[in-house]
């Protein structure tokens, strides 16, 4: 027996649809992966609307006046698609959709070009519904799709400063509580060809049930994406990548990982989220998720004072 399709609004049908809760700045999201994303056609809400009146009065007489009415934007990704949107969803609509989330805002792919590859499109929906905490309906509207938004766990924080292993290790024992860390886990450093400052490094504390984390200090000239509308002293070519290696790494790919691997993430995790903002306190910079979202000094304290 097949399953009861998903149903949206009828206007979107035959369109994957980037479900996000409702008043979800998608722009934040997009230009994460896109540098170039704008609207091109400005959303406007039924809130906005309500606020625009008929001219009315002797002055006004001959004087054709325009109300707006409710309707959604164009997002543009890239050469290859837009964004449209957004559909707010009310509670009633969304729980009978299959939606988690009570109030929701839908925004339909637009391809702009039917030969045009999508997948760093779609690769971006996803990421976004996870970063989002939303989700995907895919246009065959078969299922819902629902990213694991607990999964990006490792954290980058991209400083203008380099370290030295002596002085950062002082830094991160703290969240490494109870981890054996020593001279073994530090490998020998080597200089990268052509680089200035104090070698790169890596430091790896293991647990006894969680797995372990690693933190690997680099330098290059590449840096994420969402790091390129910032002002170039918020952000370095040094890079600090603060990784969880779990006891079963093929977990991280698997959409329905195991509760023993999920208890691990909930306790690392807090950890992570220290050793990067012990790291942001001593050397300035931006934090990014794995997903290659900006992570703020506000949410990065968030996460390292979760429940554990």
């Amino acid at each position: 027996m097949s399953l009861p399709l998903v149903e949206l609004p009828g206007d979107l049908d035959g369109r994957n649809v980037l479900v996000v809760p409702r008043g979800t700045d998608v722009v934040v999201l997009a230009t994460a992966w896109f540098p170039d994303a704008a609207w091109t056609r400005e959303p406007v809400s039924a809130e906005q609307a309500a606020k625009v009146r008929p001219m009315t009065g002797a002055r006004f007489r001959g004087i054709s006046s325009v109300v707006a009415e409710p309707a959604p934007g164009l997002l543009r990704l890239n050469g290859a698609a837009s964004l449209e949107g957004p559909t707010p969803v009310g509670r009633a609509e969304a729980q009978a959709a299959g939606l988690v989330v009570p109030e929701v805002d839908l925004y339909a792919l637009v391809p702009a070009d039917p030969r045009a590859s999508l997948d760093l499109v779609y690769g971006w929906m996803t990421a976004a519904a996870r970063r989002a905490v939303g989700s995907i309906v895919p246009a065959d509207r078969g299922k819902v799709v629902v990213p694991d938004p607990g999964a990006a766990v490792d954290l980058t924080l991209w400083s203008p400063m380099p370290l030295s292993a002596q002085d950062a290790l002082p830094l991160v024992r703290p969240a490494m509580t109870g981890a054996r860390v020593g001279p073994t886990d530090v490998p020998r450093p080597q200089q990268s060809e052509g680089a200035s400052g104090p070698p790169t490094f890596s430091v790896t504390a293991t647990f006894e049930y969680d797995g372990a984390i690693t933190v690997r200090t680099g330098r290059s000239t590449e840096v994420p994406v969402a790091l390129s509308r910032l002002d170039w002293r918020e952000f370095g070519p040094w890079s600090y990548h603060v990784s969880w290696r779990p006891p079963e790494p093929e977990e991280l790919r698997s959409e329905h990982p195991s509760q023993l691997h999920l208890i691990a993430r909930s306790r690392v995790e807090p950890s992570v989220a220290r050793i990067a903002a012990a790291l942001w306190r001593a050397v300035g910079g931006t934090v990014v998720d794995s997903g290659g979202f900006i992570v703020t000094p506000a949410e990065l304290q968030d996460r390292a004072t979760a429940r554990r």
